[in-house]
């Protein structure tokens, strides 16, 4: 099918918008390495159930292209996930996919400063556009009362932007060269990232699996529905979305498309009722022109 990784990239940016503004409503429930244990774990399980009825060619796995889909998965999921809902506590929603719409440019500055890769006239104006628009909506008050922007929740949000970016160029490198399935691709990086955070978390937090379980008993079969929707969409689908994106399309273009999430969640808000800032529309707007212009 012509353009399914262009596709494949738009569904991952419109499941992930959603999946976001369901996951702000419960990081009040859990820390944030430990939401990322409990949809890594469960998403995990759905991709398991999934695959035997997935076609799958006959792939001959290198130990080399796990170590890399590994090392993609601990950057892009076991801290790249953690960061992105501690700022999502933090700075809500809209705000933290906008800081993840850095993650283009910030690719092209990664390249250019461990690869050498020079950047044209046409992408340095991309990304001056892209942080300037970035940096005046999450810089705005936090809500009507004029609280200041959380400092911590921004910082977490630009560290999942760098995760993301590095995750995204590696994952790309091993299915494309390796020639695996997506959804392999993205159970292998899961897998192991989400037992990166397993085995690190007790070094962070105390007794994070009794709080845990006293957490998961508060809540109501309502909640854990909505909490399983999220995961469905947010991790089960739009991983696997976005390995078919990577797999099938220039991975610039596929990042791209994927980076237009804020606008979604804008559009989820709007049909939610909720308040939106003239300055988070216009400044999301010039944030996605300048992503396109970053690789047009």
């Amino acid at each position: 099918m012509q353009f399914i990784g262009e596709f494949a990239a738009i569904g991952a940016a419109i499941v992930w918008a959603v999946a976001t503004w369901i996951y702000s409503q419960f990081s009040h429930h859990f820390s944030a390495m430990q939401l990322n244990i409990i949809k890594g774990i469960l998403a995990s399980v759905m991709m398991l159930l999934v695959m035997p009825f997935v076609p799958m060619p006959d792939v001959q796995l290198e130990a080399s292209y796990v170590w890399i889909l590994g090392i993609s998965g601990i950057i892009g999921i076991a801290i790249g996930d953690s960061a992105y809902f501690a700022s999502l506590k933090r700075i809500g929603a809209s705000k933290t996919l906008l800081l993840e719409s850095l993650a283009p440019p910030l690719s092209g500055v990664l390249a250019l400063v461990a690869l050498g890769t020079a950047l044209g006239f046409q992408s340095w104006l991309g990304v001056i556009i892209t942080t300037i628009a970035v940096t005046t909506v999450v810089f705005q008050p936090a809500d009507e009362h004029n609280q200041k922007a959380s400092l911590s929740g921004i910082g977490f949000g630009l560290l999942a932007s760098v995760c993301q970016a590095s995750g995204v160029v590696i994952s790309h490198f091993a299915l494309v060269q390796g020639d695996l399935p997506p959804l392999l691709g993205a159970l292998i990086r899961l897998t192991i990232g989400v037992a990166a955070v397993v085995l690190l978390i007790g070094f962070v937090e105390k007794k994070p699996y009794r709080k845990m379980v006293e957490q998961s008993k508060g809540m109501n079969q309502k909640n854990w529905c909505w909490l399983l929707a999220a995961i469905f969409v947010g991790t089960f689908l739009a991983l696997w979305l976005q390995q078919v994106a990577l797999k099938h399309a220039n991975p610039a273009i596929a990042q791209t498309l994927i980076a237009t999430s804020p606008l979604f969640i804008l559009i989820i808000y709007a049909i939610r009722g909720e308040p939106i800032s003239r300055r988070s529309v216009v400044g999301t707007l010039f944030a996605l022109a300048g992503i396109s212009l970053f690789f047009l």
